[in-house]
Parts: C-alpha cells; sequence; structure tokens
C-alpha cells in the first residue's frame, strides 16, 4: 500500500483534498461533522420489530443522535443470515440450512423488516442508517433509510458506488480491514467527481498480523482518523470500535480514544442480549454498558472542544 503523495493530493485527490473546516453532512433530523458528537447506535442485525424498537427507544435516552441496523448483512458464510433462508420466518424463527433464495425473493422478504425499522426510529425521532448490499437494494430502501452505509466489504463495489450517486441521502463509507488512507480517500474522490459530496467516513480497523491476540479481526486505528483530519479535513470522520475490536470488553476505552483522537462521532452495536444476538454477539453492548460509553464520552467531549 503507498502512503498519500504530494502528486496525489494534487492530481488524483483534489476535490477530497480540500483544505478548511469541517463540513457537517445533514442525516435526517440531525448532522454529522459539527460541535456535536454523533453517536450511531443500534443492533448488527435488525431481528424483529420488538428488538429494534426496544433498542431504539434505549439508545435514543442514553443521548445517541442515529439509529443504526443491518437489514442486508455480507455475511462470510449464508447460513446466518434468515434473510437468504427458504424456510425461515419473517424475524429469523427456525434457520434451517436449506435452499438460498434468490436475490429477487431476498428484496422481497427485507422490506418489511425496512418498514418496521424506519418506524422504530421514527417513534423516537432518530433517522436511520443502514447497508445495502448490491445497487439494486437502493430503490426498495429509498422510503425507509436517512443514510446509506457502505460496508468495508463493498468499498470498490462500483455499480453500488454509481447508484449512490444518484440518490440525495448521505452515505458513510467505511474503510476495508487491508486498504490504505490512500484507497478510502480515492472512493471519496470517486463520488466527489460525480457530484456527490455528503459523504462521511469512517474507519472501522485494520488487519494486521502483529498484536497481543493472533485472533484479532482487526484493530481500530486511531492514526487514520487523525490523518483523514489531516489529508481531508472538511470530510467528517466517524470509528467503529465495535466492528474493528470485535470484544465487547474494549469497546468503551477503544471509543474514548477515537473522540480524544479527533473522530467526529461512533457506530456502536447495541442489543438487549448481545449472547444471543443473530449476528457478532461478541462485540455488542448491552444497554447498561452503553449508558456507561456514553458517560464516559460526554466527560471527554469538552476536552477536545465537542458536545454531546
Amino acid at each position: 500500500m503507498k502512503d498519500i503523495s504530494e502528486t496525489d493530493l494534487q492530481n488524483n485527490l483534489p476535490l477530497s483534498n480540500v483544505q478548511g473546516s469541517k463540513r457537517p453532512v445533514i442525516v435526517g433530523n440531525t448532522q454529522v461533522g459539527g460541535e456535536t458528537l454523533t453517536i450511531m447506535a443500534g443492533p448488527c442485525t435488525v431481528e424483529s420489530r420488538e428488538q429494534v424498537f426496544a433498542i431504539a427507544k434505549a439508545v435514543k435516552d442514553a443521548g445517541a443522535t442515529i439509529l443504526r441496523g443491518g437489514v442486508f448483512k455480507p455475511l462470510t458464510f449464508p447460513y446466518g443470515d434468515p434473510l437468504l433462508l427458504a424456510d425461515a420466518g419473517s424475524d429469523g424463527e427456525d434457520l434451517p440450512r436449506t435452499h438460498i433464495l434468490s436475490k429477487k425473493e431476498v428484496l422481497e422478504r427485507a422490506e418489511s423488516r425496512f418498514v418496521y425499522f424506519a418506524e422504530a426510529g421514527k417513534s423516537v425521532g432518530l433517522p436511520i442508517v443502514s447497508e445495502p448490499t448490491f445497487a439494486d437494494a437502493i430503490d426498495l430502501m429509498e422510503p425507509y433509510v436517512d443514510m446509506y452505509q457502505v460496508g468495508y466489504r463493498s468499498m470498490f463495489n462500483m455499480d453500488l458506488l454509481y447508484r449512490l450517486c444518484h440518490t440525495s441521502k448521505p452515505v458513510l463509507l467505511k474503510r476495508h480491514a487491508g486498504e490504505s488512507i490512500r484507497s478510502l480517500l480515492g472512493v471519496v474522490e470517486h463520488f466527489y467527481a460525480r457530484g456527490k459530496t455528503n459523504i462521511v467516513v469512517c474507519e472501522r480497523g485494520v488487519a494486521v498480523p502483529h498484536t497481543h491476540n493472533t485472533a484479532s479481526r482487526a484493530i481500530l486505528d486511531i492514526q487514520a482518523i487523525v490523518a483523514l483530519n489531516e489529508y481531508a479535513p472538511t470530510i467528517p470522520v466517524i470509528a467503529d470500535p465495535s466492528h474493528s475490536t470485535f470484544k465487547r470488553s474494549y469497546v468503551c476505552a477503544m471509543s474514548r480514544a477515537a473522540i480524544a483522537g479527533g473522530a467526529d462521532g461512533l457506530l456502536i452495536d447495541v442489543h438487549p442480549t448481545p449472547e444471543v444476538a443473530w449476528v457478532d454477539p461478541l462485540q455488542a453492548l448491552n444497554f447498561e454498558a452503553f449508558n456507561t460509553l456514553m458517560k464516559d464520552v460526554r466527560s471527554i467531549a469538552p476536552a477536545v472542544g465537542r458536545t454531546l
């Protein structure tokens, strides 16, 4: 991977490498990149109406400003995703490892979840962010979501990126664990060159071979937050300490570090009973732990000139 050079700044990144103050991105009734920190919180996977309504109320009461949740999930294996399983109930009950549904069938099944996910957000006054895994999902999601997340696996999905240029809604762009800041800003430049500038970038960890735990999926790169604020200071930066650590006991400490390092906000997995979450049970915070995290962030924010 290459470092960002002066030639890159002049020739490859002329639109994203603009010096100046942070340009806030509007998401529903809030914004990302202003003096107030943005806390995006919610389930890694929207499992049921009851689940997402309970989470929406809990994170709103604690101070979150955006409700996050996954409906489409680009998982490593197909059997953990109830949307893909022909015999699974609408809320994922009984997950037999049988016939995998077609994309058309998956889209049809997903809409009911987006309906109550959007209703949950509206019930507490929070805009919602969710990830499309393919371009065909945008039309389905457009009436429901306030922000699209481009997950790290989709960072170079050009069909998806092109389609997102044709929506007025903002995009949260995650960096792939194996890609550089140079590559991430290259994708931002693809958006900017096509006239789409309401982009927020997200640092979600890098893959490294040498650490305290050889089984770690990724390590949160605090230095990346500093670098993004240097090379693209007008673009808001969010940190994802949940997916980057993949370990519940690390999430609060890494959240504090990210805010101190200059992040404009956080993306946090929250679940009422993390141990039984459909996806990523090792990293989600329960409601009590999320409240503790928010108290920590409130104590740190004034020290770096931010509010919550």
